[in-house]
């Protein structure tokens, strides 16, 4: 589970430092976030075929097809990166005003996505090889790299935001910097554990010759065909909550900071639903590798579980403790007190999140990753971004954005939820 806890915990340091230096530059930080956020998420979600293909290579125990996976990831994780960075470095401006970012917070936001950029080659090397270590079983070596990076991005963050160490005082920007710069380190140290695994010789990750590197180039085109349909809903998906975010910006400075730290804390709970969703496909993945079909839905509905009892615990914490989970990040009693009253409103409904999260994972090993894309295009971005609009505009303020956020999540566990029934109930047991 601690895997996948990485890109949200750094963003929940950054938003805790920034959050505590001022309200403004949280405000600046939150717009920055509406597209660095759901580019980072397409990015990852694109790469979700490298995870998957060595998942089913492992799986049918052919070695050194995951190697090759390895590599062709790798190549598309560097491609897309260098795309990314290109474009929001030169188009950062453009971009957040088209995302209906407030006027008075524009600039801010913007310097933030420029910062950000910097961080994109890297962050997704860091994904491609780590989602690689996950497809073959070595979850660990991906936890000891991702704890590692946290303690240096909170003394990076702090230092840069608050002009401590000799370094400048840059506020969010220098959050974004901080993120950057331990994102290289993260994704030197990642590749660092995929060449010096045990079996990397008979999985050919060393395998640096002309050969190798041609065959990588004739998988990359499967891992993008993979990726293409979940990159495209998660972002649209995410552009959903991306556009609750630039809501909130029209709403003010404290509603915008607000709906940060309630999204971040969120966020916090989705990472455990991810860890089990990313578990759940990779033990998918083996099954369908395997051949054994009849696996898969128990494998499902163990994670699921898993998930419902964490995020239970975890929801009913912050429904409880509402007023002392924002407390570290704001010192503005205004935000602090809207935080609150909006976190309570959301904590019950961060289940059914965890839920079509894990559903998401598993529809995507078994192949069905236009079904599970529709679905979460249909309950994120119609639902929640069209119910949040709407609602804002009837004057229901803040809370409209929770109410926005809680119906989205409860039509996706339901419509994932079904469709992995009826996906399970069509396929053979076994074709062994």
């Amino acid at each position: 589970m601690l895997t996948s806890l990485n890109w949200t915990l750094m963003h929940l340091i950054d938003v805790a430092i920034v959050g505590q230096f001022g309200t403004s530059e949280l405000g600046s930080l939150a717009a920055g976030r509406t597209l660095t956020f759901i580019t980072i998420v397409m990015g990852l979600a694109a790469l979700s075929g490298v995870l998957v293909h060595s998942a089913r290579a492992d799986g049918a125990r052919d070695a050194r097809a995951t190697g090759d996976y390895f590599r062709a990831g790798l190549i598309f994780a560097l491609g897309l990166g260098i795309a990314c960075m290109a474009v929001l470095l030169f188009w950062a401006g453009p971009l957040i005003r088209l995302a209906g970012v407030a006027p008075d917070m524009a600039e801010g936001g913007t310097a933030v996505v420029r910062a950000m950029a910097l961080a994109y080659p890297a962050q997704f090397l860091l994904a491609a090889a780590a989602h690689f270590l996950e497809g073959v079983s070595r979850p660990r070596r991906v936890t000891v790299v991702n704890l590692a990076m946290l303690p240096l991005n909170a003394l990076l963050a702090w230092a840069w935001v608050g002009g401590h160490l000799g370094l400048p005082a840059l506020g969010a920007v220098g959050a974004a910097l901080a993120t950057a710069t331990v994102s290289a380190l993260g994704a030197a140290a990642m590749l660092v554990s995929a060449w010096t695994l045990p079996d990397a010789g008979p999985r050919g990750v060393r395998d640096l010759s002309a050969p190798a590197w041609r065959r990588a180039v004739a998988d990359t085109p499967a891992l993008i065909r993979f990726g293409t349909v979940p990159a495209l809903a998660s972002g649209l998906e995410l552009a959903g909550f991306s556009w609750l975010i630039a809501l909130s910006t029209q709403l003010g400075a404290v509603s915008a900071a607000a709906f940060q730290t309630v999204f971040s804390l969120h966020n916090l709970a989705f990472s455990m639903a991810l860890g089990f969703g990313s578990a759940a496909g990779v033990r998918v993945g083996n099954a369908v590798g395997a051949q054994d079909y009849g696996a898969a839905l128990p494998r499902s509905l163990i994670a699921a579980g898993l998930a419902v009892i964490g995020m239970g615990a975890l929801s009913l914490f912050l429904f409880l403790g509402s007023d002392p989970a924002v407390r570290p990040f704001t010192n503005d009693p205004a935000v602090a007190r809207l935080a609150a009253g909006l976190l309570a409103l959301l904590a019950p409904f961060m289940i059914f999140d965890g839920l079509q999260l894990v559903f998401v994972y598993v529809l995507r090993s078994l192949g069905d990753q236009v079904a599970a894309g529709i679905n979460g295009i249909f309950a994120f971005f119609l639902v929640t971004g069209g119910l949040g609009w709407w609602l804002v505009r009837a004057g229901l303020g803040a809370p409209a954005l929770i109410v926005a956020s809680a119906a989205g999540m409860v039509v996706a566990a339901l419509l994932q939820g079904g469709r992995l029934w009826w996906v399970s109930w069509r396929r053979p047991r076994s074709s062994r």
